[in-house]
């Protein structure tokens, strides 16, 4: 299932590319850098979103979410792009 993207993806003309499982992607933008978000479910319903420079590399960023959704999963992932990438 591809994520739903936020609002500001599409101003920033961001582009999504799946890279690997059907949970990771491939983010890149105009004058951004380009990076790698991805999840994965977690024990008792929770999920992991990370942020990754190279599909294969370190973590740069990650985050854990309580909220049982997919879709919420992916939100947290957009946000450490945004975080990390765009500002």
């Amino acid at each position: 299932m591809e994520p739903i993207t936020p609002f500001w993806f599409k101003q920033r003309q961001c582009k999504l590319e799946p890279a690997g499982n059907g949970r990771s992607f491939k983010v890149s933008g105009p004058n951004l850098g380009e990076a790698f978000i991805s999840i994965e479910k977690g024990e008792n319903g929770s999920w992991k979103a990370t942020l990754r420079q190279t599909a294969d590399g370190p973590e740069l960023a990650s985050a854990v979410t309580d909220r049982p959704s997919e879709q919420a999963a992916w939100d947290v992932a957009f946000e450490l792009y945004r975080g990390h990438v765009i500002t």
